[in-house]
C-alpha cells in the first residue's frame, strides 16, 4: 500500500475534511462529476462548484481500496450519492490482487455480430466467472433502441434521448459491452476486491437511472406557499407550479406543510365559534378530521424545514 494512503488513513477526520475542502477549492481541476449543480437559494443563484463532501467520499473510498487520493479523484465518481468505480479501475484492482481477467471480442458492430466476453479466474481457488454482452442484450436491458442494417447493409446502433441526442450506447457501442461484462464479472466473483461497488458505467449509461437535476425555478415557490392565506390561494399557486414542470420533492413538502398549517388554522377558527353545548361541552380546538392527514402534513413540514437548513435531520 502506498505510504500516501497510509498517511491519509492516519489523519484525523477533521484533517481529512480540511484536505477535501482544499482540493475542492481547486475549481476546474476537480472532475465535473464531483461538482454540485447550480441552485437558486431564496432568489439568489448559487453557481456550480466542486463539492467538498463528494471529494471526501471519493478519497475515503479510495483509501478503502488502497488508492492514493489523487488516483481516487481520477477514477472514482459519485452518482446518486454513491461512490462508483470506473470499469477500467475495477479491472486494474482485480489484476492487482493477483486474479486473472481475459477479454475476448468477436464480430463487429457494422456486421451485426459484435460480442464481448469477459472471463475472470480467481487465483485462490480457481473459480471462474464469465459474462457476455452484445447489442441484442443491451436492447433487452433497455439501453439501446435498435440495431438494424441501413440501406447499405451496415448495422447501426441507435440509442437516443427524448431530445434526439445520441446516448452512450450509440456513441461507444464497441466499448460499453467491455465495461459491462467486466463490472458484472467483478461484482459477481471479486466482491472482496471491489467491496460490491457498482461501476460508473452501470450507473450512468441507462442501467440504473440517474435523476435529472432540479429545474431552475422561475419563481420563489416556497415563499409563495408560505404567503398563501387560504387553501384556495395555495392550490392556485400549486397549479401554476404544476404547469411550469418545476416541481421537486422539496417543493411538494413545502406545499403540504403549508396546507397542514392552513388546515389547523381553519379547524381552530371553527372550534372557537362552535357553541360549547353543541360541541359536547369541549371548548378546545378540534383536531383535523383525518389524523393521518395531520401527521402527513407535520412530516412534510419537518422535511421542508430540513431541506431549508432550518433544522438538523
Amino acid at each position: 500500500m502506498s505510504t500516501a494512503v497510509v498517511a491519509y488513513e492516519a489523519a484525523s477526520l477533521n484533517d481529512r475534511m480540511k484536505y477535501a475542502q482544499t482540493l475542492a477549492a481547486a475549481g476546474d481541476l476537480i472532475p465535473k462529476g464531483l461538482w454540485n449543480s447550480a441552485t437558486n437559494v431564496n432568489g439568489v443563484l448559487v453557481p456550480a462548484a466542486p463539492s467538498p463532501g463528494k471529494v471526501l467520499l471519493v478519497m475515503e473510498t479510495g483509501a478503502m481500496l488502497g488508492l492514493m487520493p489523487a488516483a481516487a479523484l481520477q477514477s472514482i465518481d459519485v452518482v446518486e450519492g454513491k461512490a462508483t468505480l470506473s470499469a477500467r479501475l475495477m479491472g486494474a484492482l482485480i489484476r492487482k490482487a493477483g486474479h486473472r481477467l481475459e477479454v475476448v471480442k468477436s464480430g463487429s458492430i457494422p456486421t451485426g455480430d459484435y460480442s464481448v466476453t469477459v472471463t475472470g479466474t480467481r487465483s485462490d481457488d480457481g473459480s471462474v466467472f464469465t459474462s457476455t454482452w452484445d447489442i441484442p442484450r443491451a436492447i433487452r436491458a433497455g439501453l439501446v433502441q435498435s440495431y438494424q442494417a441501413n440501406a447499405q447493409g451496415v448495422f447501426e446502433v441507435r440509442a437516443r434521448s427524448d431530445k434526439g441526442h445520441a446516448k452512450p450506447w450509440e456513441s461507444y457501442a464497441e466499448t460499453l459491452p467491455v465495461w459491462r461484462s467486466m463490472s458484472e464479472v467483478g461484482r459477481e466473483g471479486f466482491s472482496d476486491v471491489l467491496f460490491g461497488l457498482y461501476s460508473t458505467e452501470e450507473m450512468t449509461d441507462g442501467g440504473i437511472p440517474i435523476a435529472e437535476p432540479d429545474p431552475e425555478p422561475s419563481e420563489d415557490w416556497k415563499a409563495l406557499f408560505a404567503g398563501a392565506k387560504t387553501r384556495a390561494e395555495l392550490d392556485e399557486i400549486g397549479d401554476r407550479l404544476k404547469e411550469t414542470g418545476e416541481g421537486t420533492d422539496a417543493l411538494r413538502a413545502a406545499f403540504l406543510a403549508r396546507a397542514g398549517v392552513l388546515a389547523r388554522e381553519e379547524n381552530t377558527v371553527d372550534a372557537d365559534i362552535v357553541d360549547e353545548d353543541t360541541a359536547g361541552g369541549d371548548p378546545s380546538p378540534s383536531s383535523p378530521a383525518d389524523p393521518e392527514d395531520y401527521e402527513a402534513a407535520e412530516a412534510a413540514r419537518f422535511d421542508a424545514a430540513v431541506a431549508a437548513g432550518e433544522v438538523d435531520a
